[in-house]
């Protein structure tokens, strides 16, 4: 059996399109946030969080997350508590703010911006940590993303 020339350059054509349609397709699939939680105080903590979205246009729209997490202090064989979060939401511009409970003064404030969707190894984890002054002994928030 015998190809012509336009027979295979329409073949070529066709698993050309299917190859980049496939690929189109699994850049599409949404990612996840997800959340780790560390306490380094010696103390128990509970964590106030509330999660927004950047773009929403009055605060009823923007609230995706209001929450509150009881963090353990520290086993004695640990230098920080740990709680985690698995993919609690799509990933996306958010604005993240955090404060504690039991010291209403102690609030801080976080603009998570997702992952490049074209990252081979996108995994888009928010780190929020409670952590004490070193001179101070006063509470304050630390925040690390993607490590």
């Amino acid at each position: 059996m015998q190809i012509c020339r336009r027979t295979a350059l329409s073949l070529g054509g066709s698993l050309s399109m299917a190859a980049l349609s496939g690929c189109s397709r699994l850049s599409s699939e949404p990612s996840y946030l997800s959340l780790t939680l560390l306490n380094f105080d010696s103390q128990e903590h509970e964590l106030i969080l509330e999660i927004l979205r950047a773009d929403a246009d009055d605060y009823v729209d923007a609230v995706v997350v209001k929450d509150q997490y009881k963090l353990s202090a520290p086993p004695v064989d640990r230098v920080a508590s740990k709680r985690v979060e698995d993919e609690i939401l799509e990933s996306d511009t958010y604005i993240v703010n955090v404060g504690l409970e039991e010291s209403p003064a102690t609030t801080d404030t976080y603009h998570f911006y997702p992952a490049l969707q074209d990252d081979d190894e996108r995994n888009d984890r928010l780190f929020i940590e409670i952590r004490t002054e070193r001179d101070s002994s006063e509470l304050y928030f630390d925040f690390q993303q993607n490590r």
